[in-house]
């Protein structure tokens, strides 16, 4: 019998090809099959994927600078790392789409209250009140209501697009890394660097979201302060900084997050009110 790759002579009951190193393949492909493979080869104890997700856990860094550095058989490629885990947290938020949107409106439920509170109320005219009054009461209830229909709609995008939004936040997180660690790695190399901290925090909110479920919805938002922790301890050991340094790093990263969301905030209200403005116009 020869390899079906080279075409090389292969000894009788050979698994591999002493040629070229290809598996030995004798059966038929069938669904059972494929899914077999599938997580022996993901999943498996000796996989690179359970070494990488490993050794992200315990040695971060070597993870990062021996994949950046050329070895890039040993260890998962840091997209695939990244795409299985918004796979993964596609296909369970889908699942408990209530529990996750739910969960999700745990973190600003007062804010979302006197949303509803004034997308709900009844607007009383009175004889006294100007025609200015009138119409910027009419105007806050449907800016109100523009708000709850975003955030319904931007639930649904995110369950639907959960794992294209997350390729999105990973060239954002990796502009923010470049600007706050300007040396010694280049944009790409901070593509790489995020896709691997992002991916192994999918894996994490997943487990954080699933005992939220169980135990208690503030578990899902307290696991943001972990991801922060373990962005601290990884880009800590990745550029052999301390405590201190850290930490300094780590408010410099936070500013221009908070920049950026204050500029996405600020065009949302303004698209809101906008198209608030737009519907009361058509009112009339």
């Amino acid at each position: 019998m020869n390899c079906k790759n080279c075409q090389d002579t292969l000894e009788e009951n050979a698994h591999f090809c002493d040629n070229c190193g290809a598996k030995v393949v004798l059966y038929r492909i069938t669904f059972k099959q494929l899914l077999l493979d599938f997580f022996i080869n993901t999943f498996g104890v000796d996989s690179r994927f359970f070494l990488t997700l490993k050794k992200m856990i315990t040695h971060p860094d070597d993870v990062i600078n021996e994949y950046l550095t050329g070895v890039r058989r040993r260890y998962v490629n840091p997209f695939a790392f990244l795409a299985v885990g918004a796979g993964l947290s596609l296909l369970i938020f889908n699942y408990f789409a209530d529990d996750f949107i739910r969960i999700q409106s745990t973190t600003n439920t007062n804010q979302i209250k006197e949303i509803k509170k004034t997308a709900e109320k009844e607007i009383v005219i009175t004889p006294e009140m100007s025609e200015k009054e009138i119409q910027k009461l009419y105007s806050k209830k449907k800016v109100a209501q523009m708000q709850l229909k975003f955030m319904d709609k931007w639930m649904q995008f995110m369950l639907r697009y959960f794992n294209l939004l997350t390729f999105v936040f990973l060239f954002i997180y990796a502009i923010l890394s470049k600007w706050t660690y300007w040396k010694p790695h280049n944009f790409g190399e901070h593509i790489v660097i995020n896709a691997y901290v992002y991916g192994f925090a999918t894996y994490f909110t997943i487990i954080s979201f699933i005992v939220a479920m169980l135990v208690h919805p503030d578990i899902y938002t307290f696991s943001l302060l972990i991801y922060i922790i373990y962005y601290l301890y990884v880009f800590g050991k990745l550029y052999n900084y301390g405590i201190l340094k850290s930490i300094f790093k780590l408010l410099r990263f936070l500013i221009g997050f908070a920049i950026l969301f204050i500029i996405l905030t600020i065009s949302a209200g303004v698209i809101g009110y906008l198209l608030g403005r737009l519907g009361i116009v058509s009112m009339k």
